[in-house]
């Protein structure tokens, strides 16, 4: 279920707006506007980098996951990339303003928030940009041919990795119940998306 804002096509996941509200009582306003300025500015990189490329946006949904651009027309591989390396350029562009000193214990976090969405988007995870960034590497050394067998294989990156960080969290969390129920649904999701893409 989505609220759209037509005039702008945005569309924002009920999710979405569900999980900020838990950030918000879970870390409190101040904390919690710091991290999602810092998520706001890894979109608005993705968005300018389309912008910068040519690539008209139609439609952008705000997923609990992150956002979700929708072109109008086709996009090259070179585009895509560009595109999916804006928001994590943007964040680690942006990182050292939170650094100076003025704005103390909150520039720390807006630091760090930023540091953090970047380093989790190069994870070459399917649905982060590291997995698009490496899906349109892959395309644009193999050619359209072989675009299916680099989406395999990000997808085949995404499983090993959901394995590793599933035994790495369950090893540390001593096996607690609802991490390793999270990461058996997280992999069990993985399978069957990477199951249905054709060989």
């Amino acid at each position: 279920m989505y609220i759209e804002i037509r005039a702008y096509g945005i569309r924002l996941n009920i999710l979405a707006l569900v999980g900020l509200v838990f950030v918000f009582l879970l870390n409190g306003v101040a904390s919690s506007l710091v991290m999602l300025l810092a998520a706001i500015l890894h979109e608005l990189g993705h968005i300018l980098a389309a912008n910068a490329v040519g690539a008209p946006i139609l439609r952008f949904d705000i997923e609990p996951w992150g956002g979700r651009m929708y072109y109008g027309g086709m996009t090259s591989y070179k585009q895509e990339l560009l595109i999916a390396s804006g928001g994590v350029a943007f964040n680690f562009l942006f990182a050292p303003i939170g650094l100076i000193p003025l704005f103390g214990i909150y520039g720390k976090l807006f630091f760090f928030s930023c540091v953090c969405y970047a380093l989790v988007n190069l994870i070459p995870a399917k649905t982060l940009d590291g997995g698009e960034m490496l899906r349109c590497l892959l395309c644009m050394q193999k050619g359209s041919i072989g675009a299916e067998s680099a989406e395999r294989a990000v997808y085949l990156l995404s499983l090993i990795f959901m394995l590793a960080l599933g035994a790495t969290l369950c090893l540390i969390t001593g096996f607690n119940l609802s991490v390793v129920f999270l990461c058996l649904f997280s992999l069990v999701i993985t399978v069957l998306d990477y199951a249905k893409k054709p060989a």
